[in-house]
């Protein structure tokens, strides 16, 4: 079909012009992020680190405006073929938080967090400003998802496109493979509706973990229950996410054992640890319970930042390695 020859020539173009916007993006991101590193360190710069912040959303706002048209322009062109009966079986809707693109969402969660933060924002803003850095420095040399965007899926539709034009058996094959990404993955529900409740949570307990620390150093009990207060917030988004991610993987994986994945099984212990965290405060009280409560907040954000990179050092359902 026509739409199939042409659809490689405008990916290639989508590439080129969000690359265009993304080199000097890029660069601005990391020179940005080093600044706002150094606001949050320097004392004398305390009265910008509100401001720096903000400014930090609104660069990587912009940025995600970017991708929206991006991603955009994908939909328009990523048609699925049967190469039976050369009928469009429907387009790809590719996430805007999938791939080379989650530590630019994480980033932007929570700088525009750590921007609206009322309680106690001038002992956790430092914190946070290097926190913030960290994840914009890890989108910009880690992710790239301007400059080498969504390899993933690109590669996968370049090589469908490749087989649709070789023998009818690789363009079979192909297509089975690409319709099944566009139905159980790409286009599903789940995928516009989990990953976004996991980068709130994530979010909300890099404030409960910068909160935490603050406690350990100071032993002021306000910081604690600021990060009481974050935690619990984190976890409804995280509790619902993972109830969705279960009938989804039954679904999509069926036949795998799915259940045994690195990925799968941090998470669980994730979960598992803030629920004894947040349980474990309900006796704060308690003689041993202050260290006790304080050690499961930093074991738990421990946890949470393993789970992540075990998407991409442990192979396995779920996993990019």
């Amino acid at each position: 079909m026509q739409q199939l020859a042409d659809a490689h020539t405008a990916l290639a173009e989508a590439v080129r012009l969000l690359g265009l916007i993304g080199v000097p993006y890029e660069i601005v991101l990391v020179v940005a992020a080093l600044a706002l590193a150094a606001v949050g360190l320097a004392p004398r710069l305390a009265p910008h680190r509100r401001r720096a912040l903000a400014a930090m959303a609104l660069l990587l706002a912009l940025g995600e405006a970017a991708l929206v048209a991006f991603h955009w322009r994908l939909y328009q062109v990523a048609v699925v073929v049967d190469p039976a009966t050369q009928s469009i079986t429907g387009r790809v809707a590719v996430p805007l938080w999938v791939e080379s693109e989650k530590l630019f969402v994480w980033a932007l969660v929570l700088a525009a967090l750590a921007a609206v933060l009322k309680r106690h924002a001038e002992e956790l803003h430092p914190g946070l400003c290097v926190g913030v850095a960290i994840l914009v420095l890890g989108a910009a040399f880690q992710g790239r998802p301007f400059t080498e965007p969504l390899p993933g899926f690109l590669g996968q539709y370049t090589g469908y496109l490749t087989a649709m034009r070789a023998s009818p058996a690789a363009a079979q094959a192909a297509f089975q493979g690409m319709e099944g990404a566009r139905q159980f993955y790409y286009n599903t529900w789940y995928m516009w509706v989990h990953p976004p409740l996991l980068f709130l949570s994530y979010g909300a307990f890099a404030v409960s973990f910068v909160a935490t620390v603050r406690t350990w150093l100071t032993r002021y009990s306000a910081y604690e229950t600021t990060a009481y207060r974050w935690a619990r917030l984190g976890y409804l988004p995280l509790t619902f996410g993972m109830l969705l991610g279960f009938p989804w993987a039954i679904l999509a994986w069926s036949g795998e054992s799915w259940w045994w994945s690195g990925k799968v099984n941090m998470s669980i212990m994730m979960w598992l640890l803030y629920t004894a965290y947040l349980h474990g405060r309900l006796y704060l009280r308690r003689k041993g319970m202050w260290r006790l409560v304080l050690a499961l907040s930093l074991l738990s954000f421990l946890v949470l930042v393993l789970t992540y990179v075990t998407t991409y050092i442990v192979p396995g359902a779920h996993s990019y390695a």
